[in-house]
């Protein structure tokens, strides 16, 4: 039997469209003071939202009528027919959000206008009115919201942690804040002051408030005018890319969103620039008419609809690849001074004196492929194999650079990538990239599971400076950080230090940075290392293998060969790619 739905139970059902979590509270009252015309704006939280929520900003205000209207549903001042759907220029028009925010919690609105003398106080619980009454209050607007869903105890029992909510928090704050440079705005967090934004007179000042001065002076200009889309804003270096999906940032019109379809296009001109799995920084700014996109396609309105959003791919992905050409990242020649030996510098007050270089003596007639010293003859040859089966031996330390491995085997580099070792059928191919990062991949996944990280201690220790939402990342979850072989410690003010790495990460600054991202990368995927252990090994060995390439001595490619047909699985990396590849005698002779 069908039946109407009284108004408090149908105002929590559409209260959970609009209101998701304290973030999302956050951003819709955000946006109100910023269609008011506020020029500062103050957002603090208690428990990360949990208690209280208060937005404070400096706007036109409202008139007593008008402060208990604004919580009737749909009551707006943005639209006034279907036509007005097509034109929408502020940030708020549907008068859900102040609706749905009294249906799930308490709140105290204070507003005035700057023509009254006094203002108006209304309080609200379960979208009734409690009370009203004239109050004494600066002009603007001040809402209080406090117990968020504590009239659904299932919503609020769904809340993620306090560090978790209140990452949401910040990425909300962070993207109003990029599109309103010329607003100060306030970010407190239990009396503790996160953000403090001056109005400032573009964009990239903006940029450098927010995230500092390490990704500012790596970004480029990206700008294209065309009659269909105005594209403006910046890019990362390709250097800069990072594992942590994090800076990238879609608005359009002002209006922050989302585009999956949109980001193929600001990444495909960084194909070949950077390591697969890494993602560039972008700040875009798309610019079109009000009829030619609709924001009105999701209850948050972070989607968005484009009429030409085909061309629009291309134009952005066009504008992307000419920045990129126009700021050439490889280094310049100087055609004056190429191929010019390079001098080194002494001091002219003292004397150094020359000293020649040893002489080696060699036999030009020594064959290291010659029959009776094979690899097979050296290693064994276990059941008529190419491969050679070692038996696998528990050893810590450093892998690759043990110079008491004296047995000798037929080996050869080829540019710092490969193993080259004659087999019975003809030669064996080890990727050295490949194979280190199958034999730390075994050796972490070790460490993890029986949770005994090896930690190598830094001479030297490193201070990283993080955005606040990586900062609470990384902090909240030190103890499991410790337990993967980092030793990092709180250096406050959004910033950590880097006392020491797992076993054979490179200690280069900006190794160590790079180690960091992709640590923090894999902190913020879900459960990733409690459900994914094994994923979470494998970026460990991929950020190391990678940040180890050298030349290596024979007794180290000789001990790197060893502990490679020493692990469990030799032939393939983690991700199923092929550690070794044998080119038969039959293969040669067709080639030769």
């Amino acid at each position: 039997m069908l039946q109407i739905l009284p108004s408090s139970i149908s105002n929590l059902i559409a209260a959970g469209e609009v209101v998701g979590r304290p973030a999302s509270v956050v951003k819709e009252l955000m946006e109100n003071s910023i269609d008011a015309g506020a020029k500062n704006i103050s957002v603090i939280v208690l428990d990360a939202g949990r208690t209280m929520i208060q937005v404070i900003d400096d706007g036109c205000g409202m008139s007593a009528e008008d402060a208990v209207l604004c919580f009737a549903r749909h009551a707006t001042s943005k639209i006034a027919s279907a036509a007005d759907l097509e034109n929408i220029s502020t940030f708020g028009f549907r008068g859900e959000a102040l609706a749905s925010i009294a249906a799930v919690a308490e709140v105290t609105l204070k507003t005035r206008r700057a023509e009254d003398e006094l203002g108006y106080m209304v309080e609200l619980s379960e979208s009734q009115i409690v009370s009203q009454q004239a109050v004494s209050t600066p002009a603007g607007s001040n809402f209080s919201i406090r117990n968020i869903f504590y009239n659904v105890p299932a919503r609020r029992k769904f809340l993620k942690s306090d560090n978790s909510e209140l990452r949401n928090i910040i990425a909300e704050f962070t993207r109003i804040a990029l599109t309103t440079p010329d607003i100060a705005l306030q970010l407190t967090s239990n009396g503790k002051l996160l953000y403090g934004l001056r109005p400032v007179s573009n964009l990239k000042k903006r940029i450098h408030d927010i995230f500092g001065r390490e990704i500012v002076k790596d970004l480029v200009d990206v700008h294209t005018e065309t009659n269909v889309v105005r594209i403006s804003g910046f890019i990362g270096r390709p250097e800069d890319a990072r594992k942590s999906a994090g800076n990238q940032y879609f608005f359009i019109n002002g209006r922050y969103f989302r585009s999956p379809y949109f980001h193929k296009a600001a990444c495909k001109p960084y194909d070949k620039l950077i390591p697969e799995g890494y993602t560039p920084s972008y700040f875009i700014y798309l610019e079109t008419g009000y009829d030619k996109v609709d924001v009105n396609i999701h209850p948050s309105k972070t989607e968005a609809k484009f009429e030409d959003g085909s061309l629009i791919f291309d134009i952005l992905m066009a504008s992307v690849r000419e920045s990129l050409g126009k700021n050439s990242f490889v280094p310049s020649i100087d055609f004056d001074t190429a191929g010019a030996p390079e001098i080194p510098s002494f001091y002219p007050s003292r004397k150094y004196d020359f000293t020649a270089p040893p002489k080696i003596d060699y036999d030009p007639l020594f064959n290291p492929f010659e029959a009776g010293s094979s690899f097979e003859q050296e290693r064994g040859d276990a059941a008529h194999s190419d491969i050679p089966i070692i038996t696998p031996s528990k050893s810590y330390g450093r892998m690759f650079e043990d110079d008491s491995f004296n047995i000798q085997v037929n080996l050869l580099q080829i540019q710092k990538k490969y193993i080259i070792t004659p087999v019975k059928s003809g030669i064996m191919v080890i990727n050295i990239a490949r194979a280190k990062e199958r034999i730390l991949y075994e050796r972490y996944l070790e460490q993890i599971v029986e949770e005994q990280p090896l930690t190598q201690q830094s001479l030297f220790p490193q201070t990283i400076k993080l955005s606040s939402d990586d900062y609470l990342t990384v902090i909240s979850e030190l103890d499991k950080v410790a337990g993967l072989g980092f030793d990092i410690r709180d250096f406050g003010n959004n910033s950590i230090v880097v006392y020491g790495l797992p076993i054979d990460f490179s200690a280069e600054e900006n190794a160590v940075k790079e180690s960091i991202d992709t640590l923090i990368h894999s902190l913020k995927e879900e459960d990733v290392l409690t459900d994914n252990k094994a994923k979470y090994a494998a970026d460990l060995a991929k950020q190391a293998a990678r940040n180890s390439q050298k030349t290596m001595s024979s007794n180290e490619a000789q001990m790197l060969v060893d502990q490679l047909f020493a692990c469990r699985e030799s032939s393939i990396t983690p991700d199923g790619r092929k550690c070794m590849s044998i080119i038969t005698t039959e293969e040669l002779d067709k080639k030769l």
